[in-house]
């Protein structure tokens, strides 16, 4: 090997580390933005009241970010609840959403955060009875 194709290959190794790394950063930042939506959505679902499901939702989805490492950019994540199907037999959905900081991986080419989303859902108990529901 002649010493350009020695300064080309050993100039490119660390961008495809640096990008190999971003990209893991995002796939993991991902999957722990879903587990979070799930995991609201099945506290929401818990609860008896919109209201109560609202706020146990945003604490679960906090908690489960915070437990896996993953900080979002803005401080805490955003946490979208809809109740309008919030009866027996119904069901509860959950958006969770978090900037990420992408760190290193912005050598790469990668931009300095990405906004990752993710929805879930959960049915409610057809047995239980819910606040305002006979």
């Amino acid at each position: 090997m002649s010493s350009v194709e020695m300064v080309v290959l050993f100039s490119l190794v660390p961008v495809f580390l640096v990008m190999g790394i971003g990209a893991g950063r995002l796939v993991l930042a991902d999957g722990r933005v879903s587990a979070a939506a799930a995991a609201a959505a099945r506290a929401a679902s818990l609860e008896t009241s919109p209201a109560a499901a609202r706020q146990a939702a945003t604490r679960f989805a906090t908690s489960t970010l915070k437990d896996t490492g993953t900080t979002c950019s803005a401080g805490h994540p955003g946490v979208s609840v809809d109740t309008g199907d919030f009866h027996a037999a119904g069901r509860v959905t959950v958006t969770v959403t978090c900037r990420v900081d992408l760190g290193i991986a912005r050598a790469a080419g990668f931009g300095p955060h990405r906004d990752l989303s993710a929805t879930a859902g959960a049915p409610l108990d057809a047995r239980r009875s819910y606040r305002g529901q006979p």
